[in-house]
């Protein structure tokens, strides 16, 4: 039967072969290696930010809630925000410069959602009642990423090896809506307004940061464990506002996407809202504040799981 002190002995014997093994491994004339990693996994939704604020805070104003508190039945609907689940699949081509630097160039899914909601008020007055219905279509969509990272990688043990890394993302992102109100007024006049605009930023920057796993099944194949943190928030959106009515007028303006918060003197209530403007937003009717550029909040964190594949 072993002893204590012979099996500390042979367990030092065994962790001294695993250190000279990645020695002499390291000692071996290195070579530039190009491989690709394909992973997917699990991570956080996506934030989105202004967009889901905004369509929130025009649901849940304060007259409204009151209605849906006491149960009047003069508010019927409600307007959803857009889904916020993404895919967690990445494609990665990395260029092993040293046995320590380490370059990579990465896409991963595009992100897209859209949906269409409404919710109809309806005022009770001394003569016939006023109906008020707003129809939104929000929508966002993310093209495929380009993800720019560089490395640090450690030998750990045989065949295994972990690697610190980071980077910028450049992204391409779209907004748009479509915003329709309809009104019955208490003489039974129907009118209506649209707002159809779109906007979009080309290139936009984001940040990441990676911690990579990696075992080497052979030299030309590893399993990988990967966890990256993202920081996305796009900003500067440009794009096109369309206005139309009931009576056939039209009008088309540019300029940047802004949130803001507002007086809507059809409710009776502050919310915040999306809009292009060419310049500032003012507006003495609605009492305009809090005036910014819109964001999209892409931000997120994953944990994903594939291989990697040397490719020379």
């Amino acid at each position: 039967m072993i002893s204590k002190k012979q099996l500390l002995f042979l367990l030092l014997i065994f962790l001294l072969s695993l250190i000279q093994s990645v020695y002499a491994e390291e000692k071996r004339p290195f070579k530039p290696k190009l491989s690709i990693k394909l992973t997917e996994g699990w991570g956080s939704n996506v934030p989105i930010g202004d967009v889901n604020d905004y369509l929130k805070s025009f649901n849940n104003n304060e007259v409204f809630e009151i209605h849906r508190k006491y149960e009047t039945g003069q508010v019927v609907g409600e307007i959803k925000t857009l889904d916020d689940r993404i895919s967690h699949w990445e494609a990665e081509l990395k260029f092993d410069l040293t046995p320590r630097i380490s370059f990579g160039i990465a896409t991963s899914a595009p992100f897209q959602a859209h949906n269409q909601s409404s919710v109809t008020y309806t005022i009770l007055g001394y003569a016939e009642p006023q109906i008020m219905t707003w129809t939104f279509k929000p929508g966002i969509k993310v093209s495929y990423p380009i993800r720019l990272s560089a490395y640090y990688t450690l030998p750990l043990i045989l065949r295994l090896r972990i690697s610190v890394g980071g980077g910028v993302g450049i992204y391409t992102a779209r907004i748009s809506q479509l915003l329709r109100f309809d009104i019955i007024t208490p003489i039974g006049k129907p009118d209506w307004y649209s707002w159809d605009q779109e906007a979009k930023r080309n290139f936009a920057l984001g940040f990441h940061g990676n911690i990579v796993l990696e075992y080497f099944l052979s030299d030309r194949l590893a399993l990988v464990a990967e966890f990256q943190n993202r920081h996305i928030k796009i900003s500067s959106f440009k794009g096109t506002v369309k206005h139309e009515n009931f009576y056939g007028d039209k009008s088309e303006e540019r300029g940047t996407l802004y949130y803001f918060t507002m007086w809507n003197y059809h409710i009776g209530a502050w919310h915040s809202t999306l809009e292009i403007w060419p310049e500032t937003p003012e507006d003495p009717f609605r009492w305009i504040d809090d005036v910014r550029k819109a964001v999209l909040d892409l931000s997120g964190h994953s944990f994903r799981v594939g291989i990697r594949i040397r490719l020379f």
